[in-house]
């Protein structure tokens, strides 16, 4: 009995560590599109779908709205999309740094 508990335990803890690194990766690429963005002048916009839970996050960096189309025709999708602009980046860092000077 014992041992099934084991097994176990390392399955959730594999799967665990496999969902952290997804999200670490979307943030990243999340992080390194929004500075694209501020770097080079640019429009930016970004879709990642979640294949096993049809999750979809969108990260649209675009001043100038050419991208606004896609959160409305992805609105009636089941799981409706996670839509992050740049601003909440942003935003994001700085509660991160506040909360570190804490």
């Amino acid at each position: 009995m014992a041992a099934l508990r084991r097994v176990r335990s390392n399955n959730s803890s594999k799967r665990k560590s496999f969902r952290q690194r997804q999200c670490r990766r979307k943030t990243n690429i999340m992080k390194k599109a929004s500075e694209y963005s501020k770097m080079c002048d640019a429009d930016v916009c970004i879709s990642i779908r979640i294949r096993e839970t049809g999750q979809i996050h969108i990260l649209s960096a675009d001043t100038s709205g050419f991208w606004a189309f896609l959160p409305l025709q992805l609105g009636s999708y089941y799981l409706t999309p996670t839509v992050i602009t740049d601003r909440d980046l942003k935003k994001a860092k700085q509660d991160t740094a506040s909360k570190d000077s804490l």
